[in-house]
C-alpha cells in the first residue's frame, strides 16, 4: 500500500477539516520515512528482488513497522500536535496508526507484534495476489478519495482542489501498478 496511504489521509482530512492536509499525509507515511531512515543506519533491513513482487523484501522492518511501534509512533506524533486540541491529536495519531492498518492485508508476514517477536503479521495480498493486489488497492483508494471528494463538495472546502489531489493520488498509485515494472 502506498498511494492508498494518502487516500486514506485525505479521507481523515475530510472527517477532520480542521486538521492540517500536510501533516495528516505526513502522518500515514512516517512509518516508511523512519524504515527508509532506519535501513540508510542498518537498524532495518531490506533486499532488492528485481521482478519478483513489489521488487523488495522486507527482512527487518520492526523498528518502524511493528504493532507496538507503530503505536509508539503513533502517540509521539499526535503528541507533537497537542496545541491544535485532542480531536486534532488524536487523528493525527490515528493517521500513523492507520499505515500499519492498511500494510496489514499487503504484506507477507513481516510485521512484527514489537521489535524481535517471534510473531509476525500480514495476509500476503502482495504475494497472494501478484496482480489483484493493485486492485484492492485501487479499491481502497477510490473509496478513501470518493468520500474526500463529497465531503468537499458538502462544506464547500479544501480549496476547490480535492479532485486534483485524487488524481495525483491515482497518478501514483498507477505509477506503481505492476504493469509499469
Amino acid at each position: 500500500m502506498y498511494a492508498g496511504h494518502f487516500a486514506a489521509g485525505l479521507a481523515m482530512k475530510a472527517k477532520q477539516p480542521s486538521a492540517p492536509t500536510w501533516a495528516l499525509l505526513l502522518g500515514t507515511g512516517l512509518l516508511d520515512i523512519l524504515f527508509g531512515i532506519f535501513v540508510m543506519l542498518g537498524i532495518e533491513r531490506a533486499t532488492m528482488t528485481p521482478h519478483i513482487g513489489q521488487g523488495f523484501s522486507l527482512d527487518f522492518i520492526d523498528w518502524s513497522h511493528s504493532l507496538l511501534m507503530s503505536l509508539l509512533w503513533s502517540l509521539v506524533y499526535g503528541a507533537l500536535f497537542w496545541r491544535r486540541g485532542r480531536v486534532v491529536a488524536c487523528l493525527l495519531a490515528f493517521a500513523v496508526f492507520s499505515h500499519f492498518l492498511l500494510d496489514l492485508p499487503m504484506h507477507t508476514p513481516d510485521l512484527a507484534l514489537w521489535p524481535h517477536a517471534a510473531t509476525h503479521l500480514g495476509f500476503s495480498i502482495w504475494t497472494s495476489f501478484p496482480i489483484g493486489w493493485w486492485w484492492f488497492e485501487l479499491a481502497v483508494i477510490a473509496a478513501a478519495c470518493a468520500y474526500y471528494v463529497a465531503s468537499a463538495r458538502r462544506h464547500k472546502t479544501f480549496g476547490g482542489h480535492a479532485l486534483w489531489a485524487c488524481a495525483v493520488i491515482v497518478v501514483l498509485h498507477a505509477l506503481n501498478s505492476p504493469w509499469m515494472k
